[in-house]
């Protein structure tokens, strides 16, 4: 009957010893009838005895031997070993050699043979680059547009009154230099980088083929589809306001693999999994430390529920298997449908994000009829003023403009000059100079120092042409909309 431990001394046995395989500072593995224990070096005096049944894939990686098992993934160092340059391999065959002896050892060595065989296939990882590259495509139209932000992001008001695109273009908007976040809130010096961008698209490339090379690319598709759903239930849930970012995504990603790894071991190859007990770790340290810490900035709500949406998807999915690679015709509609779905609802974003005065006055009167909200201020500002200034608005459309800047101008206090600015332009173009001008006279007391307001009350007051309006204040997006960059927005 094996012992229920084993001593550090003990483990310190010649190399030749058929039960053990000696590691540096009194580490070894311990071959017994039943199973295997490790003893790390310098590490605890007991270990738990590993059945050799519970073995499902044993790898030799550049810097370790890899050991996965029902239980986990076991790793040694290959610097652990004493002979560095045969003891990876030789503990690995000893570890066959055991499993084969045990009844039914060939049934459990073909297993282990398909599980290596899903290591052989090379494949491009398509989904996690389509997530990639619409995230670039997504930060290239916040570049051109600043407004895209507006119109874009995740905000439930708008997204409840028929603006369902939001539930998709929130994913693959993110914070730019001018609007830090969180990371350019906590080091002032990154806030000229896309550190928002860089942590969503960097998620993605580490997590991405965790999933995608076990599931294939479909199947992958899936997790994301699904796990967007539960982003934005999440969203929902929890009561965020306004929402930007792929983190939610990215959050599907590590359900997916906790799934993988908890309800289908025996089935991933070794080097496609993550030590389970530090991956819970860093899972409790997200959702129960990091989210809660900087829920002003986190979207704890939309990683919680893109979580919980990717582990229910690789659950339903069921084990990984070679033959899975290829999907089968079924699942690759359910994918092509639930993609023109997305596809269709996202097409609602393109005539507003056009500036089409239909959209912007349709996208108007949905402000109007949301109730008033500090939040709600930055796309009312940027509506009016488009509304304003985009061609030849409509009598009705004006009357939009005004009515949106003159709650934004009140939500604020009537102390912000950039909202101060949209009014007494949406008061101009209306035919209402003296209310323009005794509006822009608000925002030149608040910030006597900018030229920008000047020159817009000499418009107002005719000494500079009616459509020669000045260079916006430094803030302003490329469309010349002068709105706030700091308007408050919750990034994942």
């Amino acid at each position: 009957m094996p012992s229920d431990s084993v001593s550090e001394a003990e483990a310190v046995e010649p190399v030749a010893d058929p039960s053990r395989i000696r590691l540096a500072r009194g580490g070894a593995i311990l071959f017994e009838e039943d199973g295997f224990r490790l003893i790390e070096p310098r590490g605890l005096k007991r270990s738990p005895l590993h059945p050799y049944e519970s073995l499902t894939h044993i790898c030799l990686a550049a810097r370790a031997l890899l050991i996965g098992t029902t239980r986990g993934l076991l790793t040694v160092r290959s610097s652990d070993f004493i002979d560095r340059a045969r003891g990876p391999a030789a503990a690995r065959d000893r570890l066959i050699a055991r499993l084969a002896a045990k009844q039914g050892g060939a049934e459990y060595l073909a297993a282990m043979a398909r599980v290596e065989a899903l290591t052989l296939q090379s494949r491009p990882l398509w989904s996690t680059w389509a997530i990639a590259l619409l995230c670039l495509v997504g930060t290239v139209f916040q570049l051109r547009d600043s407004l895209i932000d507006q119109i874009g992001a995740f905000v439930p008001e708008l997204f409840a009154r028929g603006e369902l695109w939001r539930g998709v273009t929130a994913h693959f908007l993110h914070a730019l230099p001018s609007q830090p976040g969180l990371v350019g809130t906590l080091i002032p010096g990154l806030r000229g980088l896309p550190i928002h961008l860089a942590i969503n698209v960097g998620g993605l490339f580490v997590l991405g083929p965790l999933v995608e090379r076990p599931l294939g690319s479909w199947r992958m598709a899936i997790v994301i589809l699904i796990g967007g759903v539960g982003t934005i239930a999440g969203i929902l849930v929890a009561g965020h306001q306004e929402v930007i970012g792929a983190s939610g995504l990215v959050a599907a990603l590590a359900g997916a693999i906790l799934a993988l790894e908890l309800h289908f071991p025996a089935s991933l190859p070794c080097d496609w999994r993550i030590p389970r007990r530090l991956f819970l770790i860093a899972i409790l340290v997200q959702f129960v430390v990091v989210d809660p810490l900087f829920r002003n900035y986190l979207a704890g709500g939309a990683h919680l529920g893109g979580f919980a949406g990717g582990y229910a998807a690789a659950w339903w999915l069921g084990a990984p298997h070679l033959d899975h690679l290829a999907a089968a015709l079924r699942l690759r509609l359910t994918v092509i449908a639930g993609l023109l779905c997305t596809g269709a609802v996202s097409y609602g974003i393109i005539p507003l994000a056009q500036h089409d005065p239909t959209s912007l006055e349709r996208h108007g009167v949905r402000l109007l009829n949301a109730p008033a909200a500090h939040h709600l201020f930055p796309h009312e500002n940027a509506a009016a003023w488009l509304i304003a200034t985009e061609g030849e608005p409509s009598e009705k459309g004006l009357g939009l403009a005004v009515a949106l800047a003159d709650r934004a101008v009140a939500t604020t206090e009537r102390l912000a000059p950039d909202v101060l600015d949209t009014l007494a332009e949406a008061l101009f173009q209306s035919g209402d100079r003296l209310g323009a001008i005794l509006t822009i006279d608000e925002a030149i007391e608040l910030v006597p120092y900018e030229r920008y307001f000047i020159e817009q009350r000499r418009r107002f007051t005719g000494e500079r042409g009616k459509d020669d309006r000045p260079e916006p204040p430094g803030s302003g997006g490329s469309d010349g909309s002068p709105f706030d960059p700091d308007a408050p927005r919750i990034t994942i």
